[in-house]
């Protein structure tokens, strides 16, 4: 009887992603959806808005309560930075009711099981 051979199984690594949230001025989401686009960002949502934050808020972080485009993706986390550079400075978010843009990391019991099954987290 021959022994079996040992079958070596081949590790597949699972991109670790952040969800983007970019909120703009009306209008100005194609702008990011041309910049994710561009970058093979594969999943994202374009919605209309209307802002809602009291004078307070509006003060602080600079914005408008009008119409407004708001952007979701899911990017891959290796990615973040240049992403954000590019929206930053296409949309120049550092100049006063510009919009704001930020991540919120994705951490999933889905992961846990994926691992289980022979993925990897990058």
């Amino acid at each position: 009887m021959k022994p079996k051979k040992e079958t070596k199984t081949q590790t597949k690594k699972l991109p670790i992603i952040e969800l983007l949230c970019v909120i703009t001025q009306k209008n100005k989401g194609e702008k990011v959806i041309k910049i994710l686009n561009a970058l093979n960002v594969n999943l994202q949502i374009l919605s209309l808005a209307h802002g809602t934050a009291d004078n307070t808020l509006q003060d602080y972080f600079a914005i408008d309560v009008g119409e407004k485009d708001i952007i979701f993706a899911l990017i891959k986390i290796k990615h973040r930075e240049k992403i954000m550079k590019l929206i930053n400075e296409n949309l120049e978010l550092d100049k006063k009711n510009t919009g704001l843009a930020f991540t919120i990391p994705i951490k999933s019991a889905m992961y846990s099981v994926l691992s289980q099954m022979g993925f990897e987290l990058e």
